[in-house]
């Protein structure tokens, strides 16, 4: 008689990429609202937000949150996906 192994699937959790880095030129959508951002709703990103999730070893852990300095001097805090990233020519 022929034993059937048992078949174990191991997922393993993939890195997120991120989508921005600190410095990047960023707009809002504007499906997006917030009563201290500017006309234009361009910013730079000042740094990601991340939190502390205490089941999980007290890391810091992203939560696709950035902190966007304003043109205006406001820093909002946006998720990603309200973001776009602007392309800057060199020399420009």
């Amino acid at each position: 008689m022929i034993q059937k192994q048992p078949i174990i699937l191991i997922r393993q959790k993939k890195k997120m990429r991120k989508m921005f880095k600190k410095g990047d030129f960023v707009r809002v959508k504007n499906n997006t609202h917030d009563e201290n951002m500017p006309p234009s709703r361009l910013g730079h990103i000042v740094e990601e937000y991340q939190t502390i999730f205490y089941n999980v070893e007290d890391k810091r852990v992203p939560t696709g949150l950035w902190r966007v300095f304003m043109t205006n001097g406001k820093i909002l805090k946006f998720h990603e996906m309200f973001l776009e990233k602007i392309d800057v020519p060199d020399g420009e």
